[in-house]
């Protein structure tokens, strides 16, 4: 897709981080474009040695995930330059390759609000001591996934995420999912 840029080129791709690291010594782009799941070296931790190793190398991330523990740690952590979900369009893609090149960090409107929530959370969260996890599980049910749909997403066992619902609710003083939702809102969590 992107070759159809006149002002874009590309100068290597790979299908995971590892492959990725072997090529930048002599591919030298100024731009990095990495997925945050990839198989093997996840794009966080790519990201993280390319920070490191090679810190002149802007880094754009994509994401199908919008949780918002993962894009804190891309942003705060990684320092990203720009972040966009994977279903933004060519157009919004290209924009944001030529920002960043120009040293202007890009995140799309959706990573964020995304951000914001979980930023927003976290402050709200002090005096609750919910831990990081049982935070991730608040998103997943705020967006009302099952059990099973949380375990997957964060790939922990249905029993974890059962007992995980235990603890949230009883730091909450919550009775399930519905008042858990409210006392969220009434706390601004999001």
């Amino acid at each position: 897709m992107l070759n159809t840029y006149p002002q874009l080129t590309i100068v290597a791709e790979a299908a995971n981080g590892a492959d990725m690291l072997v090529q930048l010594p002599s591919a030298k782009p100024h731009v990095l474009i990495t997925d945050i799941m990839m198989p093997g070296m996840s794009g966080y931790h790519l990201s993280m040695t390319v920070r490191r190793d090679f810190p002149a190398i802007k880094i754009i991330a994509l994401s199908m995930s919008e949780e918002g523990s993962l894009i804190a740690k891309m942003i705060d952590e990684v320092k990203v330059d720009g972040y966009l979900p994977k279903a933004s369009g060519k157009a919004e893609l290209v924009e944001t390759i030529e920002k960043v090149n120009a040293g202007i960090t890009y995140y799309s409107a959706t990573i964020r609000h995304q951000y914001d929530a979980y930023k927003s959370m976290q402050t709200n969260n002090e005096i609750f001591n919910l831990s990081l996890r049982e935070l991730q599980i608040i998103e997943c049910i705020m967006q009302h996934f099952t059990n099973r749909q949380i375990a997957n997403r964060l790939f922990i066992s249905e029993r974890t995420v059962e007992t995980h619902r235990k603890n949230i609710y009883r730091k909450t003083n919550t009775k399930g999912e519905a008042s858990l939702v409210l006392f969220v809102k009434e706390h601004k969590f999001f």
